[in-house]
């Protein structure tokens, strides 16, 4: 018996809340692509838009039109479930369609645009290193688009990639950590005060990431055993890690815990807001009063990553330090992540070579 064929329309799938397209393209293969709507008039119309310019590729091997828009929407979306840095892709394309016009044909992209681009950044003062961030998720996006639903983009951004000056990322003296300290306790406000210090303690102490400490949840924190669970999916890494807590990040802990008792005892987070116009919600930023702590204290220019790099660099030169172990904790897969995050102040210089035997003398 001759089996009927399919017929070719919109349908749903299991597992997605949007209408899917089934289609022939050019080369006469049955697809299926998600038309990105949960209406199904809309998703016919995407559909017969779709089977429209794979008609206009066969007969007349024309590439339809593809806007910066449609990338860029495209791309964020169909990576949202399977990158943990689709928030930081979100903020890198934001330059990128400040810049570029709207509705730019992505077709229409060449090498000269990039360089535009790469000089309208530079004169803004940005570095090398950011604008190849920028311009790396730009090539990635055209990559997946052509990739996953079989577009054929030029890719302009491969060949513009900056050189980059690998600066040594900042470090605080035990003196500047201090000093960043007693200044976070006397922020202006109190709901920063509730919060900023015990990060800035947490942070030095634990050498966990800023994103991962402003991502605790109190359910991994164990004061029995003293420690922070970190899951495969709360780190960089993609490695779970058990922090162990000394007792400064104990205490830390503890004050955000009665903070937490004395507002909103059902919080799952450890850093939760407290001034009225955020009561309640996950604290996600600590950079804006982080550098507001930095100018007060009157020391040079510090991130909160500095924190993570204090704490490993105080912690391999503390008396029979292992080198190992505090990469486990740090969440390097390799020791050579950890040595690169290592700095030596320079004071330490002359105790590095003044314990050599005397062997001879002139």
């Amino acid at each position: 018996m001759h089996k009927r064929k399919k017929k070719e329309g919109v349908r749903r799938r299991k597992g997605s809340r949007y209408w899917w397209a089934s289609y022939s393209d050019a080369s006469g293969k049955r697809v299926e692509k998600s038309t990105g709507t949960t209406n199904k008039r809309e998703a016919i119309a995407v559909r017969n838009k779709m089977q429209t310019e794979e008609w206009n590729k066969k007969v007349h091997g024309v590439e339809p039109d593809r806007s910066f828009e449609q990338l860029a929407v495209l791309y964020l979306r169909g990576t949202a479930d399977v990158k943990r840095s689709n928030s930081t892709d979100v903020k890198r394309f934001k330059p990128l369609a400040l810049y570029f016009p709207e509705g730019l044909l992505m077709n229409t992209l060449k090498v000269e645009s990039i360089a535009g681009y790469i000089h309208h950044r530079q004169d803004a003062g940005v570095s090398n290193k950011t604008i190849n961030k920028e311009l790396s998720v730009l090539s990635s996006a055209i990559k997946y688009c052509n990739r996953k639903l079989g577009w054929n983009l030029p890719n302009p951004v491969v060949g513009q990639r900056l050189g980059e000056v690998n600066e040594e990322a900042r470090c605080l003296s035990v003196d500047e950590y201090r000093k960043l300290l007693t200044s976070a306790k006397q922020a202006q406000s109190s709901h920063t005060r509730n919060y900023l210090a015990d990060f800035i303690v947490l942070g030095f102490n634990t050498m966990m990431r800023p994103g991962e400490m402003l991502n605790l949840e109190w359910n991994r924190v164990s004061f029995d055993r003293r420690t922070v669970e970190l899951r495969v999916e709360d780190t960089k890494g993609k490695a779970r890690r058990l922090i162990p807590l000394n007792d400064e990040a104990m205490a830390a802990l503890l004050r955000l815990r009665r903070v937490a008792d004395a507002h909103f005892p059902d919080t799952p987070w450890a850093f939760t807001h407290t001034k009225p116009r955020y009561f309640g919600k996950q604290i996600q930023r600590v950079t804006k009063v982080f550098t507001t702590a930095v100018e007060r204290a009157e020391i040079p220019h510090a991130t909160p990553h500095a924190l993570r790099h204090t704490s490993i660099t105080e912690s391999v030169h503390l008396p029979n330090a292992n080198v190992v172990d505090i990469s486990k904790v740090a969440g390097h897969k390799n020791l050579k992540t950890t040595l690169g995050y290592i700095h030596t102040a320079d004071e330490r210089l002359h105790d590095a070579v003044a314990g050599l035997p005397k062997i001879a003398t002139i």
